[in-house]
């Protein structure tokens, strides 16, 4: 569903633009909003959602397409943990569709996908990889990188799975 954001971005209390293939790791307290831009087209932000007082609480694609009965995520959706707490809520999108099925590309998926050549392309798992060893305060290692969101990435699911 399309939907604007009546917020100001000039009100944001943190504003950061992150580069392709880069990652960003931060907190984000109760009650405030998270605004997802693509800059240039053609980018999806694959995205990792933790509890901040738990880390073994964390997004849970599965329960999150349970609750709302669709595969789509768009405004409206709330993203449920697993532990069926509610993480956050989508409460604007001017995209439409982001995808929670299709997971986070990895050095192993490009080269089955693309090309064995491109096994040395960008990987988000690579970068998500970098994020947690850059970042011990947060605790989270290897096993903690489960489901993701691909904001920005229409993945249709035709009639036939």
């Amino acid at each position: 569903m399309i939907k604007e954001s009546h917020r100001q971005p000039e009100q944001a209390s943190l504003r950061e633009v992150v580069a392709a293939g880069d990652y960003f790791i931060h907190t984000v307290k109760k009650g405030q909003t998270v605004r997802l831009l693509d800059l240039e087209g053609n980018q999806a932000a694959d995205t990792l959602f933790y509890s901040a007082e738990d880390s073994a609480e964390r997004y849970s694609a599965m329960d999150t397409i349970r609750e709302q009965g669709n595969v789509y995520l768009t405004a409206g959706t709330m993203l449920m943990s697993n532990r069926m707490n509610p993480l956050l809520e989508i409460v604007a999108d001017t995209c439409g569709r982001h995808d929670t099925l299709g997971g986070a590309c990895a050095t192993e998926s490009n080269t089955v996908r693309y090309d064995l050549e491109k096994r040395c392309m960008h990987a988000c798992r690579d970068s998500w990889m970098l994020a947690v060893n850059q970042h011990p305060e947060f605790q989270l290692g290897k096993r903690d990188i489960t489901h993701n969101i691909n904001f920005f990435m229409n993945v249709p699911v035709t009639a036939d799975g």
